[in-house]
């Protein structure tokens, strides 16, 4: 990813594409992460036992029908898990958009560190927000699954 990220910052300015941070930082981390995210997508729906899409086509629905109420709500059972860790990952990597000058909460504890000399206290701070900030979206997942497990329903 920082190799994306140098690519995108420093490198598309030479062919005369010039992206401020913030915009480099989203196009790099979207990269990173886009391929990932298909393939989960891809694993969900094709987990999905090809006798529930032949039912659903001769009970008469289009492929559409299909795709959406029958294969979809399923397959989202199965993403649910690595779709959200690649998202709290996605969350704890954005601290390595740093490097392209995008000031975000790692850049601003380094500077605020440098400049108070106070790198632990300032450092378990950084850690805490950053856990505050991702645990609520671990216990949302976790809700989640529970709430569309099929022994559930």
């Amino acid at each position: 990813m920082l190799i994306q990220l140098f690519l995108i910052y420093y490198g598309l300015p030479e062919i005369g594409i010039r992206l401020n941070p913030f915009l480099a930082g989203i196009m790099g981390l979207g990269l990173n992460y886009a391929a990932s995210e298909a393939e989960n997508y891809r694993a969900g729906i094709q987990c999905i036992p090809r006798g529930q899409t032949e039912a659903a086509l001769a009970l008469g629905m289009s492929q559409w029908q299909t795709l959406r109420q029958v294969v979809l709500p399923q397959a989202l059972r199965v993403v649910i898990p690595p779709v959200t860790n690649d998202f709290i990952a996605m969350f704890k990597d954005s601290s390595i958009v740093s490097v392209i000058t995008m000031v975000e909460l790692t850049k601003v504890y380094g500077m605020l560190a440098m400049a108070s000399s106070d790198y632990i206290g300032l450092g378990l701070l950084t850690a805490a927000i950053y856990f505050g900030l991702s645990y609520p979206a671990s216990i949302f997942a976790n809700w989640l699954e529970r709430r569309l497990r099929y022994d559930h329903r």
